[in-house]
């Protein structure tokens, strides 16, 4: 067995990751994220899925499929702090990490926002700063 790197590079996502660059307390981070198109035919409606602490996004894996297989294309992000996005020495806080959700860069503008334990919070930080925008 070989250890696991920091940024999970081992461990295998049941769909492509890709990254986006941010800029966070001064330092220069990625976060990963797959944007997963439906495999029916298309809803024209998104799912964004926000996962738990110390989980990543290939947590959602089979309802990844559930619901790309429903018509709905699906985002989800390894927040900064976990899976393959980076690790900075930062103060990990619900608005910060809403902030960095950036789904919008993705051509997302409404989504339903689905979040799991610490995710679910996650959700109500994202809803509540995109509500004020």
């Amino acid at each position: 067995m070989h250890p696991i790197g920091i940024g999970l590079e081992e461990i295998e996502y049941p769909y492509s990751v890709k990254f986006f660059d941010l800029t966070i307390e001064g330092q220069q981070v990625r976060t990963a994220y797959m944007d997963v198109p439906p495999t029916a035919a298309a809803k024209g409606k998104t799912v964004v899925l926000l996962h738990g602490k110390s989980f990543s996004g290939n947590y959602w894996a089979h309802m990844i499929a559930t619901l790309t297989a429903l018509g709905y294309r699906v985002v989800v992000s390894d927040q900064i702090g976990f899976g393959k996005s980076a690790k900075p020495d930062i103060r990990y806080r619900f608005d910060p990490l809403a902030r960095n959700t950036k789904i919008c860069s993705l051509g997302v503008g409404r989504a339903a926002i689905v979040g799991h334990s610490f995710g679910g919070m996650l959700a109500v930080y994202f809803a509540r700063g995109t509500m004020h925008r």
